[in-house]
């Protein structure tokens, strides 16, 4: 089912009714909101492609099972160790517990690889053996990927984890457990919301309050505008037309497209989040933030930290850390942090991309260990100095990157130059320009991360490989022929206008302001407004509504 429906808004009128006359029934309130998520899940969005079948639901029910046994599990001989005085007994407690734990961890990441990844791993083995001369084609399973596997796996494996390191108390209820898993707002495209976050909400009322259902107002109003008007319009008026037929296109209108992708990414995945906070709030919960503006930022590293936030902590927790984080030698912090944003960006893979995300993880996690080299190098005496030094090796990489432009995107040898030498431009004035100080350096930072993520963004958004080269040739062709006339309408290009200045204000011009102006209304033109404004985006949407990109993550 998706928010920005009429569907939508006749399954959560009741629900929300429900759960307010619910909110002091604990029973009741649970069930009423644990049969609405599944409900929910089950009611898959009319899209195309077509979404999964209905009885995936089982999945979903098998990580929620899985996980509650493994937590009491866990718990149980977490407790037989501790009151155990016979040191053999304890340590075979110890082992029952890590192989409980071992259960979870396959269980989960099993199910996700087997849906996420088989089919890749085909792809890249029939590749490889093509390239070896070998004729050999690995089958195709043409698996359809359960909506939020990746979200709710991570989910439940998180309370999992938390239990065996001893950090969280296992939860004795099932309909709780299972409720802070399938929680309907967030399910299939987060936030990620952790079990110390969400489970204690479950153990007592609701807060419910006009303060707070105004804050959950506020927080849809936003997720549909961004949904609806920069995410889908851009999309249907401009974006898919250039990614589908980029050899149709100047230089110019490709580089157009890259930036209005990229306002649509942020405004689909965070709009989604917006709405799924507010649906939350007005029933009573807390969910987490997850974007803060995040083409502000003046490094990747800090862009990491503004974008899909929930996500960007659950790896840093569960794996950056657990692998030893920066507090071990030079070189494997760099392996680390390398690994971790290389999976970060592996877990956007969506089936049919094929190597397109193996490139823009590694761009990502190339830029993560660069940043942190610049960070601590900068801590030396001469920056000047220091980049001399590095100069022959700053050539080597430039050129390697023109080698790796021309034989992997067939990109002509003068383009490829072209795209090294900005590489190497684009590392020293990072690297020797400080990031604080005068406002300038900041603003130069900020455009600088800002290209290196649309620029990145070719191989999010390109559906093969195929489309990404064509992609690439177009735009390292540097054509002189601008953007044709007709191809982006005044009103398309007022929608990106107001989308930028949007992003590009301080947060709190809107997270504030705005709210105050929403809470001096009263509450029956604030309900008129609301109607006006899911009338409008209806009909601006016309009778196709689309899924959420994350959807296919």
């Amino acid at each position: 089912m998706l928010f920005p429906t009429f569907d939508f808004l006749l399954f959560v009128i009741p629900v929300l009714l429900g759960t307010w006359a619910l909110s002091h029934r604990p029973l009741p309130r649970t069930l009423l909101l644990l049969g609405a998520s599944l409900f929910f899940y089950m009611a898959g969005p009319k899209t195309e492609p077509p979404p999964t079948p209905w009885y995936y639901v089982g999945l979903l029910v098998f990580s929620t099972v899985l996980d509650y046994a493994c937590g009491l599990g866990i718990a149980a001989q977490d407790r037989r160790a501790r009151q155990s005085s016979d040191g053999t007994a304890a340590a075979s407690a110890q082992r029952a517990k890590n192989a409980i734990f071992a259960i979870s961890l396959v269980g989960n990441l099993g199910l996700l690889g087997y849906f996420k990844y088989t089919d890749f791993a085909f792809s890249v083995a029939t590749d490889v053996a093509h390239a070896l001369g070998i004729e050999w084609a690995a089958p195709s399973l043409r698996l359809l990927l359960p909506v939020g596997i990746s979200f709710y796996t991570f989910q439940s494996l998180s309370y999992t984890i938390d239990v065996w390191r001893g950090r969280l108390t296992a939860e004795r209820s099932f309909l709780k457990f299972a409720l802070f898993v399938t929680f309907f707002p967030q399910l299939v495209a987060g936030p990620i919301v952790r079990a110390d976050e969400f489970l204690p909400q479950l153990h007592r009322p609701p807060r419910i309050s006009a303060a707070r259902m105004e804050e959950g107002l506020f927080h849809v109003f936003k997720g549909l505008v961004k949904k609806v008007v920069l995410g889908d319009w851009i999309a249907s008026q401009l974006t898919d037309a250039i990614f589908a037929s980029p050899e149709q296109y100047t230089s110019a209108e490709l580089l157009f497209a890259l930036y209005a992708f990229t306002l649509q990414l942020y405004a689909d995945f965070s709009g989604y989040s917006d709405i799924a906070i507010g649906v939350a709030k007005l029933m009573g919960y807390d969910l987490p933030e997850n974007f803060d503006r995040p083409y502000q930022a003046k490094n990747v590293g800090e862009f990491w930290r503004r974008w899909h936030m929930t996500l960007s902590t659950w790896l840093r927790d569960y794996l950056f850390f657990p692998l030893g984080g920066s507090k071990g030698s030079a070189a494997r912090t760099y392996f680390n942090l390398w690994l971790t944003m290389f999976l970060v960006g592996m877990w956007h893979y969506s089936q049919g991309t094929s190597w397109n995300f193996v490139i823009y993880a590694n761009l990502h996690a190339a830029a993560i260990v660069f940043n942190r080299w610049n960070r601590i190098r900068a801590r030396g005496a001469s920056r000047t100095a220091e980049l001399a030094r590095w100069a022959p090796a700053l050539v080597a990489a430039g050129a390697a990157i023109a080698w790796l432009v021309h034989a992997v995107l067939d990109v002509p040898w003068a383009g490829a130059w072209v795209m090294g030498g900005f590489a190497v431009v684009m590392v020293l004035v990072v690297a020797w320009l400080p990031e604080n100080g005068h406002w300038a350096n900041g603003a130069l930072h900020v455009l600088l991360t800002f290209h290196f993520t649309v620029l990145s963004r070719v191989f999010f958004r390109a559906e093969s490989f195929d489309v990404a080269k064509r992609m690439c040739q177009g735009l390292l062709a540097f054509d002189t022929h601008g953007l044709r006339p007709g191809l982006i309408t005044p009103w398309v290009g007022l929608a990106l206008a107001v989308g930028c200045i949007y992003h590009f204000t301080p947060r709190r011009w809107v997270d504030e302001h705005g709210l105050a102006a929403v809470r001096r209304l009263p509450g029956w033109l604030l309900g008129l407004l609301f109607a006006a404004l899911c009338l409008g985006l209806m009909l601006l949407m016309g009778s196709a509504p689309r899924a959420f990109i994350y959807f296919n993550f």
